[in-house]
């Protein structure tokens, strides 16, 4: 910079210093509870209610593996010692009994893309709960499912979320860089893919920095990438490539309709429309709504054929109030057949979930800043829309 235009150097320092202090502060209550990774966990009896099981099955299990060596987790009460068993321990439990994993049923993945050119109306956090959901849900445990998020928002705050070490400063191994570099599937996972505290969640993350890949993208593909379209640069350089480590892959971008936009559309095979029943919001995404054909020409008129088979709709933010439930009748009415019956609620569990850079389903309510009460009820209604996504999902699938 030539001058200071008003102190917005200082400015800048001062607010680095308070984002790494911020980061610290979090990493050290993490330390000091020793929550560095998912907290929670099964007893024997709660895994013996999960499909396909029963207590004998699990018994027997559990049995079988420990006398093979398998060391299942336990917990300490009083002189007693209780198996508190661990999603992995879970998977195990199914995968010893010879039960089908979700790839075993499907061989590619699932690109899941939640969009809305409305800013705040919960795209990133209906994208990390239901990544989070779907890979810890009880009564999915069964599929063990892998997932991962691909972060295209510059403000990366799936980031923040999932791996908030890598939402701090300028990172270079993002994903727009993993789009543009043209890499081999070996470096993508060992220099792009991020583990997430979820055991079978991982991300890539984005960065500020991205924002000027993304006002530069055509001329940048031009460069680094001659002859490649400009929109397909997401499934053929990153997904197409990951396709054999997930089941499902969860896209988040900014609201603007840009080159990462247009990228995320083109590669998913269903877009999920968040839609609060505020009016100006909704407003907004029946705004958006009208220009999606808009966007889906732009995309075949570069020779690509989006793999769209469905955009589902969904309430975001609701409450019970009377002008809430009317902008939810008449989002039934655009949506028709497409539309979710199950929806994420306004509650104060989702908003303070932020505070600690966590889910409603990672949340350790040890040391959740809020309502145990109010977090449990968030995390059960996650988990209930999470269920209903993944059952409208397969219902798709079994029509293609």
């Amino acid at each position: 910079m030539k001058r200071d235009y008003g102190g917005v150097l200082d400015m800048a320092k001062r607010a680095n210093g308070m984002l790494h202090g911020l980061s610290n502060h979090i990493e050290k209550q993490r330390y000091e509870f020793n929550q560095n990774g998912y907290y929670q966990t099964f007893s024997r009896n709660a895994v013996s209610s999960m499909p396909q099981l029963s207590k004998h099955a699990v018994v027997a299990a559990i049995h079988e593996m420990e006398a093979n060596g398998y060391v299942f987790g336990k917990r300490q009460t009083g002189s007693t010692s209780q198996y508190a068993l661990s999603i992995q321990n879970v998977i195990d439990i199914y995968q010893h009994r010879k039960l089908p994993k979700y790839r075993d049923k499907h061989s590619s993945p699932f690109v899941l893309f939640v969009v809305n050119l409305k800013g705040g109306v919960s795209k990133t956090v209906t994208t990390v709960t239901l990544a989070h959901s779907m890979r810890a849900h009880p009564a999915m445990l069964q599929h063990d499912l892998r997932i991962l998020v691909i972060d295209l928002d510059p403000q990366a705050s799936s980031t923040m979320f999932l791996s908030h070490t890598n939402s701090v400063g300028s990172i270079l191994e993002t994903a727009a860089q993993a789009m543009l570099n043209d890499l081999s599937t070996e470096q993508l996972r060992a220099d792009f893919v991020k583990p997430t505290v979820m055991p079978g969640v991982d991300l890539m993350p984005a960065s500020i920095d991205d924002g000027f890949v993304a006002s530069d993208w055509d001329a940048l593909i031009a460069e680094h990438l001659p002859g490649v379209k400009p929109s397909e640069v997401l499934r053929r350089n990153v997904i197409d490539r990951l396709a054999s480590d997930y089941d499902f892959i969860f896209i988040d971008t900014g609201p603007h309709l840009d080159s990462f936009m247009l990228n995320a559309i083109a590669a998913s095979d269903v877009l999920l429309t968040p839609t609060p029943p505020a009016q100006v919001d909704f407003h907004s995404t029946m705004k958006y709504l009208t220009r999606l054909p808009e966007m889906l020409e732009r995309i075949e008129n570069e020779g690509i054929e989006p793999r769209l088979k469905a955009n589902i709709g969904f309430m975001s933010k609701m409450t019970a109030k009377h002008d809430h439930q009317t902008s939810q009748s008449f989002a039934r009415e655009v949506f028709t057949r497409s539309m979710l019956d199950a929806v994420l609620p306004r509650l104060d569990g989702f908003e303070r979930c932020g505070e600690s850079f966590d889910t409603v389903i990672s949340a350790n309510p040890a040391s959740y800043p809020g309502s145990a009460d109010a977090l449990r009820k968030a995390k059960h209604e996650a988990e209930m829309f999470s269920r209903a996504v993944f059952d409208r999902i397969e219902y798709i699938r079994s029509t293609l």
